[in-house]
């Protein structure tokens, strides 16, 4: 007989069951939050918000309505969201910080542009509106992404490249505070650039797939060491 303890094997097979169970769970909290999200862009005849919420709750539960809002841009210190793919080529998200008439900031997506072969824009993102505005769009609140690496890449030029949406770098950048939140701006004005679609790229179905494969790797890994515990057990009895 094997000097390997019984229960070994399946300590082994119990983290893996949970391990492929968690992913699958995931995949399934994935796939709730695409349909809300493909759900919340459908027209629901709510009126555009003329002022934004004024704490993280709010912000939440507004998520993705319909913005009409009256502010003045600040061109000197802009970003650029890096590797922003439309119609399979690279570019950036020009991110412009709005301030609104109650004195708060907050990061209007004025729309993609594509990148050049030194990773820089080709058309001038500079802005030249000095007065008022209105940004209309939708309020997003986009994920941070995975944290690998500076959010906003060192330096003292502007615009400046990001990585990710990470307000607390964004504002440390900026030295001001932010909105934690995106307007998506669409329409008409001069001062915009080439929106990108906010539905997503793939809908709940295919996190549905991988849900199911994951689940199957869990039951599998049990019916091995189910298997694998009958015959040491025939085994030991022989």
């Amino acid at each position: 007989m094997s000097g390997r303890p019984a229960w070994l094997p399946w300590i082994a097979a119990g983290l893996a069951i949970a391990l492929f169970s968690g992913l699958g769970v995931w995949q399934l909290q994935r796939a709730a939050e695409k349909r809300a999200v493909i759900a919340s862009l459908e027209d629901d005849g709510q009126p555009a918000l003329e002022r934004l919420p004024g704490t993280p709750g709010a912000l939440r539960e507004a998520a993705r309505r319909e913005v009409q809002i009256q502010g003045r841009y600040e061109g000197e210190r802009q970003f650029l969201l890096d590797n922003r793919i439309l119609e399979g080529r690279p570019g950036f998200d020009v991110l412009t910080p709005l301030v609104l008439e109650d004195g708060r900031r907050v990061l209007v997506d004025r729309g993609w542009v594509a990148a050049g072969p030194g990773r820089e824009p080709v058309e001038r993102v500079g802005i030249a509106v000095d007065g008022p505005v209105t940004v209309e769009g939708r309020l997003w609140l986009p994920e941070s992404g995975i944290a690998l690496g500076d959010a906003v890449t060192p330096g003292e030029g502007w615009p400046r490249l990001v990585t990710r949406i990470d307000f607390g770098a964004l504002e440390a950048a900026l030295g001001r505070d932010l909105v934690p939140a995106v307007i998506r701006a669409d329409g008409d004005a001069d001062w915009l650039f080439r929106p990108r679609d906010l539905q997503p790229p793939f809908g709940p179905m295919r996190h549905y797939g991988y849900a199911f494969q994951w689940f199957a790797l869990a039951l599998t890994v049990l019916a091995v060491a189910c298997i694998l515990e009958w015959r040491r057990r025939r085994k030991d009895k022989q």
